[in-house]
């Protein structure tokens, strides 16, 4: 074989063992980010106020763009509508007549 020829082969040889590490270490890095996510899941269960916190973070570090927050229906609570103090119209009619 000439120079050439054996650079060739040697360059046929290294690419596939190239490109396997490449996926190996996609693999990994894979592994870990699911890892990671996993890990947070498990920590928001156990502790729900973390979410809060969390949310509160985000707002802090905006910088005056718009955020929106997802909530479960379950975080939010809405005040009961209670009867107002100042009557409605339909009720002040209703005592005029």
């Amino acid at each position: 074989m000439f120079p050439g020829e054996m650079k060739k082969a040697f360059a046929q040889l290294v690419k596939p063992q190239k490109e396997g590490q490449a996926a190996l270490e996609r693999a990994r890095g894979e592994t870990a980010a699911l890892r990671s996510l996993a890990n947070a899941a498990r920590t928001m269960d156990d502790n729900p106020n973390l979410l809060q916190l969390r949310a509160l973070q985000a707002i802090a570090d905006s910088s005056g763009s718009t955020l929106v927050l997802g909530l479960p229906s379950s975080a939010v609570s809405f005040p009961k509508h209670e009867k107002s103090a100042i009557p409605s119209r339909k009720e002040t009619k209703e005592e005029e007549e």
